[in-house]
């Protein structure tokens, strides 16, 4: 039996990061339990209070398959744009019949996103308790139980439009940190090549707006006429698309046994015209 890579060790998590942002070790940590480990490898007991946020990658993945059924949109080429260590896009490869690609701007999320993909699985380590860190395994669908899955560093304001076009596209809590939202997703409207008439847009943002990443005025919505997010959302894409699907969906990152940071993501789920 093949001896899984080592994606992150357990001294690395207590090393002073100082490199590109998103690259920090207990970050990538934090997301590779949360894209693909098991329950039992986040919570510390059974029947704990924040299980019902545990899976949020995979829930993603079948709303968005649920949705090009319901419509009968054929999918054969995907494009999951702000991926990290990669679970969205490994989900969507389970069942898009040809290609998933998954960006990010994190070089380090995408190499490690990239070991999985080779060796069809891996292990690295989590917190416990001050110095106590202990070893998790993870797994993900190998050939011929996925399609193509390949990652790319990319820019989500910035994307080369001569990839595409795409069947589907993800926006998974990205929205919120790139510099211009609403220019991000004018990417995929009108005339733009990188989603097709007819394709699938799924946005999926807890709506967690931080001036370290955007100018408050870039931001949707608008404090001045009570606009939240999710309606200047709505109104930027109607040109454009109709809406198929919408739901709020939690998720949870483990800093340790004992600390959770938890969130609920605004999911919308769009066809192009």
């Amino acid at each position: 039996m093949t001896v899984p890579p080592a994606l992150l060790k357990g001294d690395e998590l207590f090393e002073h990061d100082a490199g590109a942002p998103y690259d920090a070790s207990r970050d990538i940590s934090k997301y590779l339990l949360m894209h693909y480990a098991e329950a039992a490898d986040v919570f510390d007991r059974g029947r704990h209070p924040l299980t019902m946020a545990h899976g949020y990658c995979q829930r993603l993945s079948d709303l968005l398959r649920d949705c090009a059924a319901r419509t009968g949109t054929a999918v054969d080429r995907a494009l999951d744009v702000g991926c990290s260590v990669g679970g969205l896009t490994h989900a969507l490869g389970t069942w898009v019949a040809g290609e998933v690609v998954g960006v990010d701007i994190s070089r380090r999320s995408i190499e490690v996103a990239q070991s999985l993909t080779e060796h069809g699985g891996g292990t690295f380590c989590v917190i416990e308790q001050g110095p106590f860190y202990r070893e998790v395994a993870i797994r993900v669908a190998e050939p011929p139980l996925r399609c193509r899955v390949r990652f790319e560093v990319g820019d989500a304001d910035a994307l080369a439009p001569g990839g595409g076009p795409y069947d589907a596209v993800v926006l998974s809590n990205v929205l919120d940190r790139v510099r211009r939202p609403a220019d991000c997703l004018a990417r995929f409207a009108g005339p733009a090549e990188l989603l097709r008439p007819g394709g699938l847009l799924m946005v999926a943002c807890p709506w967690s707006w931080y001036a370290e990443f955007s100018d408050p005025a870039q931001w949707l919505g608008a404090a001045a006429t009570g606009t939240p997010s999710e309606e200047s959302l709505k109104a930027l894409l109607a040109a454009d698309f109709d809406l198929l699907a919408e739901a709020d969906e939690p998720g949870v990152l483990r800093q340790n046994p004992r600390e959770y940071d938890y969130f609920e993501s605004h999911v919308t789920v769009w066809r192009k015209r």
